[in-house]
């Protein structure tokens, strides 16, 4: 096993070294950016407002994108705002921060033609999705001791690894993709087969070259495998891997796999000693998050939660979840949520 990671380790350094020095730039993480990286880590009352908006204001497009937001749909009022100010009292400091670094790394990171089974705008609606759900579940009531601005970045990035493939081996990425909707396997074992490696370590390494945290690095190139990490990045990687798939069984935007481990499988889960392992914990921190995500995809990421080609979870548990479902769900007109939320336990 340890031989195995190594030699994966080696080829994911390989062709992360690739991609850095290839043709198709990748460019460096702007100075605004790392400053934007660093204060979206942070706990919400230690981030300095004005120092937040200065970083904003001098930014046109990242500007323009906080406005859009606060005029959208979900968030619109009865005046339309033009004021950065008058924006982040809409929307919230949070997911003000939130949205920016959604734009800032659809901005910042190459574009790639799409490719059948993978797009770009689908891509990062399961990012921004991923990096929402990662977020609640670094919330300070389940006692993970993980910083939820780490869960969101761990999340929003997890997938940047699959991008960069897409670019740099288009042909062979697709492949993957459509093998691994042929055989219901997940894609990062096809990609083990082809490549020798993971997108998820791929990423991971651009992200130390970046100069991110080891913590958020490790969630990146073990949200996979998270019993493969080391001990003290475990967490955070189960945490990622949980959140990757509630984004899954929300139904935004798509990640690429052809099938997915049954959830109470995941490692996160396994660990008793966990506040989260606890059935009756999990089950209506999922609804809540899923509920959470239908309302505001679609302002927020561009993609409504609608069916995609997604993988199936499983349906061990289904019978019991149907009989607590209607005590469980408030009162909605949304057709299909709850029917995402029984395939969840199993």
């Amino acid at each position: 096993m340890k031989n195995n990671f190594v030699s994966e380790k080696t080829i994911g350094d390989s062709i992360s070294l690739e991609i850095l020095t290839s043709s198709i730039k990748l460019p460096p993480l702007p100075i605004n950016g790392a400053k934007l990286l660093k204060m979206a880590q942070q706990p919400i009352d230690k981030i300095d407002v004005a120092s937040f908006a200065k970083l904003v204001e001098v930014d046109p497009g990242l500007f323009a994108s906080v406005l859009q937001l606060a005029n959208s749909p979900y968030y619109s009022g009865v005046e339309k705002i033009i004021s950065l100010r008058s924006a982040i009292t809409r929307i919230g400091l949070q997911e003000t921060i939130n949205s920016i670094c959604l734009y800032f790394f659809q901005k910042t990171l190459p574009q790639f033609t799409d490719i059948e089974g993978f797009s770009s705008k689908e891509h990062w609606a399961y990012s921004w999705a991923c990096a929402t759900a990662n977020r609640r579940l670094g919330h300070p009531n389940l006692e993970m001791s993980i910083l939820p601005g780490e869960l969101y970045i761990a999340g929003l990035l997890h997938g940047m690894g699959k991008l960069l493939i897409a670019i740099h081996h288009p042909n062979k990425f697709s492949e993957c993709i459509k093998k691994a909707g042929d055989l219901k396997l997940p894609l990062y074992k096809i990609e083990q087969d082809v490549f020798g490696t993971t997108d998820a370590f791929v990423a991971s390494k651009i992200m130390e070259a970046w100069h991110l945290p080891a913590n958020i690095c490790a969630a990146v190139a073990f949200y996979q495998m998270p019993e493969s990490a080391p001990d003290q990045y475990r967490d955070i990687a189960g945490l990622t891997q949980l959140a990757y798939y509630i984004t899954a069984a929300s139904k935004i935007g798509t990640s690429g796999d052809g099938d997915l481990i049954d959830l109470s499988s995941l490692y996160i889960f396994q660990q008793s000693n966990l506040q989260i392992s606890k059935k009756e914990i999990r089950e209506k921190l999922i609804q809540e998050i899923l509920q959470s995500l239908e309302k505001k995809s679609e302002s927020m990421s561009g993609v409504s939660s609608t069916p995609q080609s997604q993988p199936e979870m499983g349906d061990a548990y289904e019978n019991e979840i149907s009989a607590k479902a209607s005590s469980l769900a408030p009162k909605t007109n949304k057709k299909g949520l709850f029917t995402r939320i029984r395939s969840l336990f199993s």
